[in-house]
């Protein structure tokens, strides 16, 4: 009996314990939670140049106050610098939608629609060590990362990221028209899902541009294109007069670019030397 009654004080005294915890008090916060109605904001000047820049002309919204639902919510990422959007969307604009609207007309951009940029400060890391830079999703958003990173001044930063944009841009392209089907015959050997253990050179040797176009097909007719726009024909060359026994896969790719963009309505060359101007001109 004593065990029962020792048993029922101890739970007495539990649900005692328990009921004065449930008396406490807690005190809300006075400030709206951010996301239940604490994140009300007001245009400012670099909201308007966004919508007269991107949604009035092309119905693009650009997406740089933060909304975890957007990326990948698994990841540690960082907003970007406000003082950083209108340097990177300008730099988008030269270097991207320009030079496509020049040579494919003003309705290009209209047709291959791209209907979001989502801006991201930092980059986002892999469990395997790759960082990814940008991201194309449902063939009309670019999710644009290391935006904190940029800098209009530094050419080798202006290319990196135009480098991303040309190369989500172009998987927007080959979503909407499949990729040729004679670039399936080219590198397929070499394409491997561990393409990071390998180097640029080292994939230059195999007849692939990059290291990362030896993931898929798709990244490897990508990295093609968006090397051949923004880093240019001369690097291009280069790469060849390095590597003459993949000089044949080489100019077939690069023949195949070309072949491709026509049927788009562009002439790749002239777009080439436009997405060059931008580049001198956004980084003079």
């Amino acid at each position: 009996m004593k065990t029962m009654y020792r048993y029922v004080y101890f739970l007495l005294l539990l649900i005692g314990t328990m009921l004065l915890g449930c008396k406490k008090t807690e005190v809300l916060p006075d400030e709206p939670i951010n996301g239940l109605g604490g994140d009300d904001w007001a245009f400012n000047a670099l909201d308007d140049y966004l919508y007269e820049n991107f949604v009035i002309p092309y119905n693009i919204e650009v997406k740089y106050k933060w909304d975890p639902y957007e990326v990948n919510f698994n990841r540690n990422l960082v907003p970007p610098e406000e003082a950083k959007v209108q340097p990177v969307m300008e730099t988008v604009k030269a270097v991207w939608m320009n030079p496509y609207e020049k040579i494919g007309g003003e309705d290009f951009l209209k047709k291959y629609q791209i209907l979001k940029y989502v801006l991201v400060g930092s980059p986002e890391y892999q469990e395997n060590g790759t960082v990814i830079l940008g991201t194309a999703e449902g063939g009309n958003k670019i999710i644009l990362f290391v935006v904190n990173y940029f800098a209009k001044n530094d050419r080798a930063e202006v290319i990196r990221m135009m480098h991303t944009i040309h190369h989500e841009f172009a998987h927007i392209l080959h979503q909407t028209i499949a990729i040729p089907q004679a670039w399936r015959t080219l590198s397929t050997s070499w394409y491997t899902a561990t393409w990071y253990n390998t180097t640029n050179q080292q994939a230059n040797t195999q007849g692939l541009i990059t290291a990362y176009a030896k993931s898929t097909m798709q990244e490897d007719f990508v990295e093609t294109i968006s090397t051949l726009l923004v880093e240019g024909q001369a690097h291009y060359e280069s790469v060849i007069a390095a590597n003459p026994s993949q000089a044949a896969t080489f100019r077939r790719k690069e023949e195949l670019v070309v072949a491709y963009y026509k049927d788009l309505g562009i002439d790749f060359r002239q777009l080439q030397s436009e997405v060059k101007a931008g580049i001198e001109f956004i980084t003079k």
